[in-house]
């Protein structure tokens, strides 16, 4: 029972799933541990408050069962930075994608280091059949609907949105498509093409909530039940879903501590050719051969393999050809050993695209667990199943996994309409025992929480709190690197520092709002300068080197610079760098406008005059000493610094970009004579050399730069001995965007464009506005807004172009429209081009004319 191929092994690493009956991956399991089902009819009432009319809902063959998603209509569009107008009219399904793959890599714990990355993006969806019942859109949107409606838009708005480097690919195989996209995704990672892989598909039936119409011979059940292998199967049932997995190299999750799933071996995908009775027909032979390709590629031993999650759609003709294609692959391997089958669709409906992914899921929960759910609906087998003497049984009860002695392999089918079969093989992974907190020494850790808003930072606040105090099998520091690389960093931050768990829930506890992004200043004083802890110098060598210097001053200086010097290396980029004395030298060399060694002379000299006068000693030394400074700097003259500098000596500061004056230093150095009042730091400076007495002190520091904007390097900051955990996901705000008004079948009327403005002058800012309001559908629009901040792209820029030409007439490039970023900009532009109307003219086109091809996209 050994794995021949394991330098071919895939580890599932994250996962996420919105199913009938459950919006993520724990209460879907919850619900199959339980028996529980979600094809219940809806009554006569029922069926009218979701607005089936009347005569469809008490017509003939009209059966009022779906298998429907909680959501379909909401969407947190800001999150993702698209405008509510643009965020109305998108597909429900990828909408429901977009939000899945977020906690999918959140589950993975790569969403906070996926973006740039080579994480490529497999995934299928079924028709827009939103965009068939939506208002036919005006003249200046059409080019832009024409272009978003399409379902292969799916994984290039995934890329696009999380930033994700790798292969984009749209994948259609109808009802094996989300096991088609994993055997994609797997054969991208085995050739190198990506690091990573998103694999998902998703399907949202419209009119949702609502019932269909079954028709005599057809696959839809006139029942309402669905019945996998069993003599009462009458038809399948249809349901809306999504589900994504995130795959990544076994070996590379291994290394880089991954939670692990399940562990993939094996994946085929074939077609049954024209070995079939019709197009539509399934095929023995074509089954068969994916469930032996799949088995090969594994290099599983087949005995090993204790269920088949299948396809089991409760159709008459589907059920018998699958159960004979997986008895006639045993018999070809001459296994009879007992396999467990199930199939998840008698609980939630046939997800259509998405059948294979919530298939998957299950299976992958199932050898994780060690625990095979009940198969609902299904009492006496098939006359035709023939099952005797294989070794395979309808699972009816929830059982432990059958042999505990083995590892626990599982296998899960998809077949398509059209003869696309799919085959993959699962095996349990089992993780090295987890590291628990202990009483012992315990570095802190930095643990950061981010959110778009302060609504939902709370919200994801207290669901950490709850989940720490729920579970105690984790470590601060898993807990930590969760957080950090697991979660995408928003605008709205806080971090703390902890040692424990239990100190982290007290300070969970705090409901003070978080931080929002801002300029970053540090304070700069030598005079406040301590010998680093060991545990800090430890960790960072670039201290070890200027703890061990001879001389004080210079111990200082060297101190300051490397610490500025190890923020830099985190990431952060100071706007602004304040300091006082000997620390200018310091903050004036790291900003790139004094040569290092001129530097730390001036600020040696610097603190021998304040040595001078502070013991009463000769001036005539300090007088040598300011000369020496002089001559250096005139020799070393000051180049233009990369921050700004400043002084709190003298109270003033130097731009960045700007070379400081050689006046500039020698001033510094003359109060060292005459220490007068100094300006104080800014009350959001950080202070550089306080953070340098302790390793708890510096993390506070690099959480307050983090809070702050700051995109920290957490593995520098904290090694790479950590392991992802399972931590509450994103609270997505949901905001309905839905325009079809009324019942789902009612059509409604088109968006006007704006209304002319009265009189003969028209005021074109305000018209501007108008339009943005309109395309973007904010409904507050300032004039020096930004157009890409409210979620504007080159699409939506097209539909300005063409309210823009319609309305007065003008053809602006949309190079420069894009440019031009505000309505103010934008005005400007129209105003201009109206001046030389005689020039432009010849290049006016009409108001309908479609305008796609003269747009650069």
């Amino acid at each position: 029972m050994s794995v021949q191929n394991s330098d071919r092994a895939i580890a599932v690493i994250g996962m996420a799933c919105r199913f009938p009956g459950a919006r993520d991956v724990d209460p879907y399991w919850s619900n199959l541990l339980e028996g529980a089902h979600f094809l219940d009819p809806l009554d006569e009432a029922g069926l009218a408050a979701r607005g089936v009319p009347r005569d469809r809902r008490t017509g003939e063959g009209y059966v009022g069962v779906s298998g429907a998603v909680d959501g379909v209509e909401h969407f947190d569009s800001a999150f993702f930075g698209i405008a509510p107008a643009e965020a109305d009219t998108m597909d429900p399904q990828h909408r429901l994608f977009l939000e899945e793959a977020v906690h999918a890599l959140e589950d993975a714990g790569w969403a906070g280091r996926a973006a740039q990355r080579r994480v490529g993006v497999f995934c299928g969806s079924g028709e827009n059949r939103y965009g068939r019942l939506l208002p036919e859109p005006d003249a200046a949107a059409g080019s832009h609907r024409r272009m978003s409606d399409g379902p292969a838009m799916l994984p290039l708005r995934v890329s696009y949105h999380l930033d994700l480097r790798g292969p984009s690919i749209f994948v259609n195989s109808l009802c094996s498509t989300g096991l088609t996209v994993v055997h994609l995704a797997r054969q991208s990672l085995l050739a190198g093409n990506c690091d990573i892989a998103l694999a998902g598909a998703v399907s949202v039936q419209l009119p949702h909530e609502h019932g269909y119409v079954a028709q005599e011979s057809a696959v839809l059940s006139p029942e309402g039940t669905l019945h996998p292998f069993d003599r009462a199967a009458s038809g399948t049932v249809p349901g809306s879903g999504v589900g994504v997995v995130v795959l990544r190299p076994l070996a590379a999750a291994l290394r880089d501590g991954d939670r692990i799933h399940a562990v993939l071996h094996g994946t085929a995908v074939n077609n049954d050719g024209s070995d079939r009775q019709s197009f539509a027909a399934p095929s023995v032979a074509g089954q068969r051969d994916v469930i032996l390709a799949a088995l090969a590629d594994a290099g599983v031993d087949p005995r090993a393999i204790g269920y088949v999650e299948a396809h089991g759609t409760g159709t008459p003709l589907g059920d018998p050809i699958e159960l004979a294609a997986l008895r006639e692959a045993r018999e070809r391997l001459g296994v009879d050993t007992p396999c467990a089958i199930g199939a998840v669709k008698s609980s939630i409906g046939h997800l259509d695209t998405a059948a294979g992914m919530a298939g998957l899921i299950k299976a992958v929960l199932c050898v994780r667990e060690g625990v095979i759910p009940a198969t609902v609906n299904h009492r006496v087998p098939l006359p035709s199943a023939a099952l005797e003497g294989s070794g395979l049984y309808v699972n009816t009860e929830r059982r432990p996994w059958p042999d505990h002695e083995q590892p626990r392999y599982a296998a899960v089918s998809a077949f398509g309409v059209g003869g696309t079969n799919a085959h993959v093989v699962i095996g349990q992974h089992t993780p090295a025992p987890a590291p628990g907190d202990t009483d012992g020494d315990i570095p802190p850790q930095i643990l950061p929480l981010s959110a778009r808003t302060a609504e939902a930072f709370h919200d994801l606040r207290a669901s950490l709190a709850d989940a720490l105090a729920a579970g105690p099998d984790r470590s601060c520091a898993d807990v930590a690197r969760t957080l950090q690389d697991g979660r995408m960093p928003r605008e709205l931050r806080r971090a703390w520092v902890a040692s424990t768990l239990s100190e982290l829930a007290a300070l969970l506890k705090d409901e003070t709002d978080p931080v929002a992004a801002g300029p970053l200043e540090v304070a700069v004083d030598l005079g406040t300068a301590v010998r680093p802890d060991p545990s800090l110098a430890n960790r960072v060598p670039a201290l070890r080197a200027a703890v061990d210097h001879p001389d004080a001053a210079g111990r200082a200086f060297l101190l300051g610079l490397a610490g500025l010097g190890e923020l830099a290396a985190l990431g952060v980029r100071f706007t602004t760098l304040s300091a006082h004395g000997a620390g200018e030298y310091v903050a004036a060399a790291f900003a790139g406008a004094l040569d290092h060694d001129v530097a730390l002379r001036c600020a040696a000299r610097y603190e021998a005059i304040r040595a001078v006068v502070q013991d009463g000693g000769d001036l005539s030394a300090c007088e040598q000493h300011l000369a020496a400074v002089a001559d250096d700097l005139r020799e070393h003259p000051p180049t233009p610094a990369e921050s700004a500098l400043r002084s709190l000596s003298l109270g003033e500061t130097v731009p960045a970009g700007c070379a400081p004056s050689v006046d500039h230093f020698l001033d510094v150095a003359q109060t060292s004579v005459m220490d007068g009042a100094q300006t104080t730091p800014s009350a959001g400076a950080a202070d550089l050399m306080g953070a340098l007495s302790s390793w708890e002190d510096w993390l506070a520091l690099a959480a307050w730069c983090w809070e702050r904007g700051a995109d920290l390097d957490w593995t520098r900051l904290r090694g790479g001995s950590a392991r992802t955990v399972d931590l509450p996901r994103y609270p997505f705000e949901a905001r309905r965007h839905w325009a079809i008004t009324g019942p789902a079948e009612a059509v409604a009327k088109p968006l006007a464009s704006p209304a002319p403005a009265a009189g003969a002058e028209e005021d074109v800012l305000a018209v501007v506005m108008e339009i943005w309001r309109t395309v973007l559908g904010v409904p507050d629009v300032e004039p020096d807004a930004d157009f890409f901040d409210l979620g504007g792209h080159s699409l939506v820029a097209a539909q300005i172009v063409a309210r823009l030409r319609e309305r007065f007439d003008v053809r602006i490039p949309l190079g420069d429209l894009l440019d031009a970023a505000t309505p103010e900009g934008m005005a400007e532009l129209v105003t201009e081009l109206r001046a030389s109307a005689d020039l432009y003219s010849t290049l006016t086109e009409s108001p309908g004319a479609d305008t796609t091809g003269s747009f650069e996209l």
